[in-house]
C-alpha cells in the first residue's frame, strides 16, 4: 500500500500551490478537482518532473455524498491517504435574501460539508495505522461576520473550530490537524473581488509556507499574514462584535460599489 497526499481544490489557487509543494517533495498525489484538463496537464508535468504517481479524481464536490465516492475510489486502489489537504471552496456575494438558494446550498456543500466528510472517511483509516496529517484551509472571514459574504464567513467559522477541536481530540495520537486561515490571497477568489482585503495580497505560495512553517512547531491553526492578524484577532477582541459587524459591513457595501 503506497502514501498519498490527496488535495481536493487542486487545480488552482491554494489548492494548486499545495500539489506544487508536495510533488517537489516527491509524494504521490491524488488531485480533486472539476477542471479535467488542468488536472492531467498537472498529472503529465509531476510524473515527468518528480517522478512520482499521481491520479486525478474529476469531482463536483457540492454533490450530495460524494465524498463517499472519492473515498470508495481511493480504497479501491489500495492506497493509504496520509496526508489530506482540503482546499476546495467559494463564496457567494449579496445578502442572503437575495443570493440563490442552489448557490448558497452548494457553497454549503463544498465549504463545509464535504470537508467534513472527506476528514471523517480518512480519519478512520489513519487512526488505524496511527498516522496522518490533515490541513483544513479556513480563512482570515472565520474570526468575524462579514455582511453580504455570511455564508462564507460561516463556513469558515465552521472549519476553523472544527479543526481545532479535531486537533485536540488527536493530541495522543501520531495524528496532526491543523487550521490555515488565509485572508487576502492573489488568487481568482480575490482578484473577483471577495472577501476583505488589507494591504498587499499573500501568494498562494506564502500560504502554504506558513502552513508548514506553523505545523512543523505543533500549532493546531494560524493566520497567515500580519495585516490578516491584526483584522481579524486584534480588532475582534477591540471592538464590541456588533460594531465590528457593522464596520465589515460598511467595508463590504464600498466593494460592491466598485
Amino acid at each position: 500500500m503506497k502514501n498519498y497526499v490527496l488535495i481536493t481544490g487542486a487545480s488552482s489557487g491554494i489548492g494548486e500551490a499545495f500539489s506544487n509543494y508536495y510533488a517537489e517533495k516527491g509524494k504521490n498525489l491524488i488531485l480533486v478537482a472539476r477542471s479535467k484538463d488542468k488536472l492531467h496537464t498537472m498529472k503529465k508535468n509531476f510524473e515527468k518532473r518528480y517522478n512520482i504517481h499521481v491520479e486525478c479524481l474529476v469531482y463536483d464536490l457540492s454533490i450530495e455524498n460524494i465524498s463517499k465516492d472519492i473515498y470508495s475510489k481511493v480504497s479501491e486502489k489500495n492506497i493509504f491517504v496520509d496526508t489530506l489537504i482540503n482546499c476546495a471552496g467559494f463564496a457567494t456575494s449579496g445578502p442572503v435574501a437575495d443570493v440563490s438558494f442552489d448557490q448558497q446550498h452548494s457553497e454549503i456543500m463544498v465549504n463545509m460539508v464535504s470537508l467534513f466528510d472527506l476528514t471523517k472517511l480518512f480519519l478512520n483509516k489513519m487512526k488505524e495505522k496511527n498516522q496522518g496529517q490533515i490541513i483544513n484551509v479556513a480563512s482570515s472571514s472565520a474570526y468575524h461576520p462579514i455582511p453580504t459574504m455570511a455564508v462564507y464567513a460561516a463556513t469558515k467559522a465552521f472549519v476553523l473550530s472544527f479543526s481545532e477541536s479535531l486537533s485536540m481530540e488527536c493530541k495522543k495520537t501520531n495524528i496532526q490537524v491543523f487550521a490555515i486561515s488565509p485572508g487576502a490571497t492573489d488568487t481568482n477568489f480575490f482578484s473577483n473581488g471577495g472577501g476583505v482585503s488589507y494591504g498587499s495580497l499573500r501568494t498562494p505560495e506564502n500560504v502554504v509556507q506558513a502552513t508548514i512553517k506553523a505545523m512543523n512547531k505543533g500549532k493546531i491553526s494560524k493566520i497567515d499574514g500580519l495585516n490578516n492578524y491584526f483584522t481579524s484577532t486584534v480588532l475582534p477582541r477591540i471592538l464590541p462584535r456588533k460594531n465590528m459587524a457593522k464596520m465589515v459591513y460598511g467595508i463590504m457595501q464600498k466593494q460592491l460599489k466598485k
